[in-house]
């Protein structure tokens, strides 16, 4: 059980979280996010997400490479 509940968080982050679309112009969206309407649960949400993306073994998101323009 424990093992299919790993993968089901690790598929969880990788097939939705991690999504990302570019537009024609090269603008990055995440079409699929969480969001919280507490703020003192906001920055705790964030850690829990975390802890569960590495836990899982759920790839990094994506984040597109810094330019220096």
């Amino acid at each position: 059980m424990e093992d299919e509940l790993r993968i089901c968080v690790r598929d969880f982050f990788n097939d939705y979280l991690n999504l990302h679309e570019e537009s024609d112009s090269g603008h990055i969206r995440r079409p699929i996010s969480i969001s919280c309407g507490r703020a003192m649960k906001t920055e705790s949400l964030g850690i829990l997400l975390e802890r569960m993306r590495v836990l899982s073994g759920a790839d990094l998101p994506y984040e597109p490479e810094a330019t220096n323009d």
